[in-house]
């Protein structure tokens, strides 16, 4: 993570409370996604972080990164170890 994260930001809670500070994060974007309800191909933006770092885990969420706040839109991948989540400004 120390090589490819994109920064260190902050985990929040709905509320907008941090739940976790400082975290190493990996941005990517125009990663594609397909809408199951259209059945159309987009782009998307995705937050990758350690999975174990973010207790309690808060789907409704958001994170910080470099004064921009990402809000989650859903999980992309999970294999306990790293979480991918799809996020929006």
């Amino acid at each position: 993570m120390a090589s490819l994260n994109d920064g260190q930001g902050d985990y929040l809670s709905a509320a907008g409370t941090v739940l976790a500070a400082g975290l190493e994060l990996i941005l990517d974007r125009d990663v594609e996604r397909f809408d199951l309800a259209t059945g159309a191909l987009d782009r998307s933006v995705t937050l990758t972080v350690r999975k174990h770092l973010l207790q309690p885990l808060d789907r409704q969420g958001a994170f910080r990164l470099d004064g921009k706040t990402w809000h989650i839109d859903g999980i992309a991948a999970d294999d306990g170890h790293l979480i991918t989540f799809y996020v929006v400004p």
